[in-house]
């Protein structure tokens, strides 16, 4: 469909927040009938943007059925659910339903490249690195779910080319006809169980990236998730797969392990068709053209990152240097962001001497293991006691997988600071760190409960639950030693005190900055 064709149609745009804002800024801007609806008030700097541009609106809105009347296509803000009244209304009329991101990609000229990263955990840094990486050969920007709508980097960047877009599984649901070059699918765990009636429902929400991707282009993917994905008869891409492990088994024992597992299923749940054009797939990365490769071992050497490939003609070693971020998930997360690299063109020395650049220059996201002063700095606790510390922010770690991967990333004792909402997850993977780095949890919100009930039988380690972060903060600095790290990776959304994850790190930067000797 062409711009022109749309100039034909009144496009309904629900939700005034950032993406929904920006959305209908671009659509006005290319002379397309907008109008936006908001269920509950629109902020008055967002009606003045409104009426300032000549963009109808309503709030506060009662009857979905009434209001979609001349609506011939809704566009929907990540957080509005699929069986809200007005979806629901919209489907009942045959109105198709869209994504911020599907009306903006449409903006998108054919000659631009689109990357595209999801994934449980591991989203936004990869993202993040990814545009480093690329920006200075390809002009790349970093958006979508990572903060910045691609609706708003299209308004406001003309000199961009290449687009890595960050995108959830509630902004994927409703995204038909993007087709990125380079797709990178990082890894799956239990999470948004409030949204999904388990984990095959949000597997399939977070596939659709794979299916999306261009018949030319490569899906990056990690073993256990393409496994998973077989395991539940998913459909297969023409896209060019590329397996993430760090398994030391030689390439032929490799493929014919995966080979193995889809044949081994074959018998009880998936076509025969999908096996056989399993089985036919190139799952190995290229480097060079008619090159299969795998990733035989990530691991550190002196405080580098060492990435070893096993080819059908010989062996590739890459080092990095200074990785940007501590812990195995960042190794991968770099390794998926070196093979898109690749395969947009870059040459081996363009991405080694680019991440040894990226690595002194690096822009680290908030709240993603993120150093307070980067380093270990004297602190002063409620007794006037200093205190020799390093205090990371890690409030985006919303699930306890995302806290047992920041666990693995450091050796110093850890005081962990753990709380909030609770989101269905079971905390007991938590104690396999008590003995090795945890010297004590911090419970803290309305989780605190349910925490300290499902470790009960390690007393020692948990101390008394606090009402507030702050609070549990204080008893952690209080009674923490010389060397040691405080750690807030709570394992837990916020809502139950904050706005978001980025208001409870901000608290927490703000109390620690506080408490840091003047």
């Amino acid at each position: 469909m062409s711009i022109e064709d749309l100039k034909d149609l009144n496009f309904y745009v629900a939700g005034a927040g950032v993406s929904g804002i920006a959305i209908a800024k671009l659509l006005k801007k290319n002379s397309i009938n907008v109008f936006l609806i908001e269920e509950k008030t629109i902020q008055d700097n967002a009606k003045t943007q409104l009426k300032e541009l000549g963009i109808s609106f309503e709030e506060s809105f009662q009857d979905s059925d009434k209001l979609i009347k001349n609506c011939h296509i809704l566009i929907i803000s990540p957080g509005i659910l699929l069986n809200n009244p007005l979806i629901l209304a919209c489907k009942c009329n045959n109105i198709p339903v869209i994504s911020e991101i599907e009306a903006a990609s449409w903006f998108i000229p054919k000659t631009h490249k689109i990357i595209a990263v999801t994934g449980t955990n591991g989203k936004s840094s990869t993202t993040n690195y990814l545009s480093q990486l690329l920006n200075k050969d390809y002009k790349a920007v970093a958006c979508g779910n990572i903060g910045i709508s691609l609706s708003e980097v299209i308004l406001n960047s003309n000199d961009r080319n290449t687009y890595v877009i960050e995108l959830s599984s509630y902004q994927l649901e409703s995204t038909l006809t993007l087709k990125p070059f380079c797709s990178i699918f990082l890894n799956i765990q239990n999470d948004h169980l409030q949204r999904y009636e388990n984990i095959s429902e949000y597997l399939k929400a977070k596939w659709r990236l794979v299916l999306l991707t261009d018949d030319n282009g490569y899906v990056i993917i990690e073993k256990e998730v393409l496994k998973l994905a077989i395991l539940h008869g998913l459909s297969m891409p023409k896209a060019k797969i590329i397996i993430l492990d760090d398994d030391t088994k030689e390439f032929s024992e490799m493929k014919k392990s995966i080979i193995n597992y889809s044949r081994f299923y074959n018998s009880k749940i998936l076509p025969n068709a999908l096996y056989k054009n399993l089985k036919n797939l190139d799952i190995y990365s290229i480097l060079l053209p008619n090159q299969y490769l795998a990733v035989k071992a990530i691991y550190f050497s002196n405080n580098s990152l060492k990435i070893q490939f096993n080819s059908v003609t010989g062996k590739t070693t890459w080092i990095i240097k200074q990785p940007c971020l501590p812990g195995k998930h960042n190794m991968y997360n770099i390794l998926a962001a070196s093979l898109c690299g690749l395969y947009l063109g870059m040459s081996e020395e363009q991405i080694l001497n680019q991440w040894e650049e990226t690595s002194t220059n690096y822009q680290h996201l908030p709240h993603r293991l993120e150093k307070i002063n980067l380093k270990y700095q004297t602190y002063i606790d409620e007794n006037k006691y200093q205190k020799n510390l390093l205090i990371i922010n890690d409030s985006k770690a919303t699930n306890v997988e995302s806290t047992l991967v920041a666990l693995k990333s450091f050796n110093n004792p850890i005081r962990l600071l753990i709380g909030g909402e609770a989101k269905g997850d079971s905390y007991l993977p938590i104690a396999d760190f008590f003995g090795r780095n945890v010297v004590k949890i911090y419970p803290f919100g309305q989780a605190a409960p349910q925490i300290v009930a499902e470790l009960k039988d390690f007393k020692n380690y948990i101390a008394n639950t606090s009402e507030k972060l702050i609070i549990a903060a204080d008893l952690a600095l209080t009674e923490a030693q010389d060397n040691e790290i405080i750690l807030l990776s709570p394992a837990c959304s916020s809502f139950d005190e904050f706005k978001n994850f980025e208001h409870r790190g901000n608290i927490f930067r703000s109390w620690a900055l506080s408490h840091l000797k003047g």
